[in-house]
């Protein structure tokens, strides 16, 4: 199934952080590793907030809103109004897809 991001707003769950998370990856153009490491996160403790595996640490958010620009806001409760400009349209058109 695909379902398109626009329809998250203000839901915190983990899955829906972790679906934040994969979308603003993609829309960067970063593997979970290069992604994860530039914020200064390991893939190790990255990768089970964008698998819906365990919560975004706060700790975590700090360090992806300061690398990548992305409001707490954003991180946690999907205010699109919050994302800087610069990934808005590719971050409307991203889509995700459940893996089987």
């Amino acid at each position: 199934m695909t379902r398109l991001l626009v329809d998250q707003k203000n839901d915190d769950s983990t899955v829906v952080v972790a679906e934040r998370l994969k979308a603003i990856r993609t829309v960067t153009g970063l593997n979970k590793k290069g992604f994860a490491e530039r914020a200064g996160i390991t893939e190790q403790t990255y990768g089970p907030f964008e698998n819906s595996k365990r919560e975004l640490s706060l700790l975590a958010a700090k360090k992806l809103r300061k690398t990548y620009d992305l409001s707490l806001d954003f991180l946690y409760f999907g205010v699109i109004s919050d994302l800087p400009s610069r990934y808005i349209e590719s971050y409307l058109k991203t889509e995700i897809t459940d893996d089987p």
